[in-house]
């Protein structure tokens, strides 16, 4: 009996107020809101203007197409993942380094260019976003690679795809050669 009396004593002195006196009444804090507008009042979304990733000359380039579209795939499954998940953006720099990856095995696709510069836009790199779009244009005038090229630059055109490039889209539109319809 002399346990269970000493458990029952320690229990009961456990419900007592600390120290005798009665507790606190706390009030929570006033919520705070975030600002809606950027510090001078207006919202701006500011874009990297220049680009240093590509000023390598190439001389001679085999293409390796079918390894090309592997990483142009594995490139939207990133961005798509992305997508979801705008919280993690090692997914999206995982994305460009696998459209980087496809230009190196093909640089003349079409895809890959488009999609690279599509990504850029989204980590607001408009210097690349527009770079990509004028080799996107210069692969139009090849006689080779045209076709491809135009599909690629009538993607940006579709109605379905207006918010491409959205801020600077009459830029992106002239680097391509077009204008918005």
């Amino acid at each position: 009996m002399g346990k269970s009396w000493t458990l029952l004593v320690l229990v009961l002195g456990a419900c007592q107020p600390l120290y005798g006196g009665s507790p606190q009444k706390l009030r929570n804090p006033a919520p705070v809101k975030p600002p809606t507008t950027l510090p001078g009042g207006e919202d701006k979304i500011v874009y990297v203007e220049r680009c240093d990733l590509f000023t390598t000359k190439v001389a001679r380039v085999t293409r390796q197409t079918t390894d090309a579209e592997v990483y142009t795939l594995a490139g939207d499954k990133k961005l798509a993942d992305y997508a979801r998940a705008p919280t993690k953006p090692d997914l999206i720099v995982d994305g460009i380094d696998r459209y980087i990856a496809a230009l190196r095995k093909d640089p003349f696709s079409a895809q890959a260019t488009l999609k690279l510069a599509l990504a850029y836009h989204e980590v607001r790199r408009k210097g690349c976003a527009l770079a990509l779009l004028e080799r996107l244009d210069q692969l139009a005038q090849h006689p080779k690679f045209a076709r491809d090229a135009n599909d690629a630059i009538d993607q940006i055109t579709q109605r379905g795809n207006r918010t491409w490039f959205e801020g600077y889209r009459r830029e992106a539109l002239r680097a391509v050669g077009r204008t918005d319809p």
